[in-house]
């Protein structure tokens, strides 16, 4: 496939790719100037410090690396008050603007670039709402299936409450009764595709925690799908932070009470691993970022898991006096660690073959601040493509006449999407997929030769490509329902 020769209007929007906080701020005026350059990406991926800037790491001690998303690494590698090196938080894209001036016209200049040298041009990448900074991310590739999950749709799913262990390293152990629903459940409902092998969760500052679907032998994966063992209630007056000086384990909770040490902890339905969105029976705390750049809170939503290996919780390992009752034990089942909080991506792995990936260091606080879930990758591409014919025949709709070979034109491709939309609603497919190759050859010319062919539907290019591209990725999508049975 040819490249695209222009920058196109950008008439699709994908809902997964909202727009971003912490931008636009500490004297930094080249966003603005990006938003001159390219008006069309306001309120996109494309509009936020990842367009020039990348993550990092660090070594926070020997064996534990911190991955940053572009904010955080800018943070703290530049600093908040600015004495650090700029330069080093930017990507090849974000080089290539700095070194041709930082204004207006670097854009220009540097659009027929490939900043990324994935085989596109600066400016047909943004024209897709792709990184032109970011190799792995590329006009041929589309936005993951997904569905965005809000709180009132998730408490419409089937409750599950388990009173449990919290069990940490060093920052102190709790029992606490979380409310919420499995996420098996959860993954269910979103129509997880056959071939998905776990799923990762994603805290906005960057955390991240896989879990395979079925048990798994490794000890620091928490399986999605069947039961975990029963738990015991470990209760010593030594432990008790709120009786011992020297007390590491918090039994505040009301759940805790009625319970004697070493009873069986019953759980309807037995403990499994939790999307949480109460604790107590109250909502949990909405995160935030802290001046030290840390996550605080752990709400709306946690992803909880029970221990693998049920044991009593042990002493911090910070702690000096271990002669105690239950001392620090590093290979006790410290599942707290291993506990997303504010956790509001959810990607189902492995990504469909021609998708791409969201920036999932970027995108989470929009969600955080409106209590919603984004789930995405391998599940059940249906409703992802039934939004994406909706936006197909929107913005054919709102084209002028004048972009068109003919007049009737505009109304037969609305009919042709009328149609897949009835097709897709009875379960048929193929028809579909007809009718998405015969329209894509009617829109192809600028995308392989600059411009419309003689057998082009429309003769507008900035309209034709944008069609173009629609189509490309209903085809991807439909490549993967393909594999899909109706019940």
């Amino acid at each position: 496939m040819k490249k695209i020769v222009m920058l196109v209007m950008l008439f699709f929007q994908v809902l997964l790719v909202s727009a971003y906080g912490a931008y636009h701020h500490g004297g930094d005026t080249d966003s603005d100037i990006a938003l001159q350059a390219y008006p069309a990406i306001e309120g996109t991926k494309l509009d936020s410090c990842a367009l020039c800037h990348t993550g990092g790491e660090y070594e926070k001690k020997p064996g534990v690396v911190v991955e940053l998303g572009s904010c955080q690494w800018c943070h703290y590698s530049y600093g908040y008050n600015g004495e650090g090196d700029i330069a080093s938080t930017m990507n090849e894209y974000g080089e290539e603007y700095s070194i041709h001036g930082k204004n207006l016209n670097a854009f220009a200049e540097i659009d027929q670039l490939d900043s990324d040298q994935d085989g596109f041009s600066n400016a047909e990448e943004i024209g897709a709402l792709r990184y032109p900074g970011n190799e792995n991310d590329d006009p041929t590739k589309v936005p993951a299936p997904f569905r965005v999950v809000s709180m009132d749709e998730l408490a419409n799913l089937v409750p599950h409450t388990q009173f449990m262990l919290m069990n940490t390293h060093k920052s102190g152990d709790f029992y606490a009764e979380y409310t919420g629903v499995t996420l098996a459940d959860l993954l269910d409902d979103s129509g997880v595709l056959d071939s998905a092998t776990g799923l990762t969760a994603f805290a906005p500052d960057g955390f991240a925690q896989y879990h395979p679907m079925e048990p798994d032998e490794d000890p620091l994966l928490y399986h999605i799908y069947g039961e975990y063992p029963e738990a015991i209630f470990y209760y010593d007056t030594e432990a008790n932070e709120s009786l011992t000086e020297y007390g590491w384990c918090d039994y505040s909770s009301p759940a805790s009470a009625g319970w004697t040490a070493g009873e069986g902890i019953q759980v309807d339905n037995g403990l499994q691993v939790l999307i949480a969105y109460a604790r107590d029976w109250v909502f949990l705390e909405q995160g935030h970022l802290t001046e030290s750049n840390k996550l605080d809170g752990e709400g709306p939503f946690r992803v909880v898991p029970p221990q693998k290996l049920p044991g009593p919780p042990d002493q911090s390992v910070k702690s000096d006096n271990q002669d105690v009752i239950w001392p620090f034990d590093d290979d006790a089942d410290h599942n707290a660690g291993f506990s997303s909080r504010s956790a509001t991506i959810l990607r189902v792995e492995p990504l469909p073959e021609g998708t791409t990936d969201v920036d999932t260091l970027e995108a989470g606080w929009n969600y955080v601040d409106e209590g919603k879930i984004l789930i995405y990758g391998a599940i059940d591409p249906y409703n992802t493509i039934m939004a994406k014919l909706d936006e197909l025949q929107q913005a054919v709709g709102e084209m002028p006449t004048s972009d068109f070979k003919f007049l009737p034109v505009k109304r037969i491709i609305t009919k042709h999407v009328n149609i897949m939309k009835y097709h897709l609603q009875s379960g048929r497919k193929r028809p579909v997929e007809r009718y998405l190759d015969k329209l894509a050859a009617k829109v192809d010319g600028c995308v392989e030769s600059g411009e419309p062919d003689k057998n082009d539907w429309l003769v507008e290019c900035q309209s034709q490509v944008a069609v173009y591209w629609a189509l490309h990725e209903l085809n991807v999508l439909m490549t993967i329902e393909k594999q899909i049975s109706f019940d």
